[in-house]
């Protein structure tokens, strides 16, 4: 399995990094800072991520506005994307799924509670992500 997570801050990038090493989760991790290079990734790649992990709150282009972008897109608008963020703003949530957002999870500052959603969230979507997406 395959994941972009696009998330501009580096300790949460690593927070997830070692959460998936800790459950022993072999899956490729592709990092981008923001949206605008989460698009870059994403239209030059020869194999498409089989899920995209998402948080609102980017420099350049934020999650809002890569949702827009990608959903325009008929090579990448079928990639299901996780919203993965701290917000808690119903407006945000609200146009996420409006979007077409698969889920939207509010990421724990706890860390036992952390490592239990994203135990959950590993398990769902490899189970329902076993095919590889190909570029057009």
């Amino acid at each position: 399995m395959q994941i972009l997570l696009i998330e501009d801050d580096l300790l949460e990038q690593a927070r997830f990094s070692q959460t998936l090493a800790l459950l022993h989760f072999e899956i490729i991790i592709i990092h981008a800072e923001d949206g605008q290079e989460a698009l870059d990734i994403l239209t030059t790649a020869k194999t498409l991520p089989n899920l995209i992990l998402l948080d609102l709150n980017m420099p350049r282009l934020n999650g809002i506005e890569f949702l827009k972008k990608i959903r325009t897109m008929p090579n990448l608008k079928l990639i299901p994307v996780v919203v993965f963020s701290t917000s808690t703003n119903l407006s945000d949530i609200n146009s996420c799924y409006e979007l077409g957002i698969a889920s939207f999870i509010q990421k724990p500052f706890d860390h036992k509670l952390y490592k239990e959603t994203v135990k959950s969230l590993i398990n769902y979507w490899s189970i329902r992500t076993l095919h590889t997406i190909t570029p057009k």
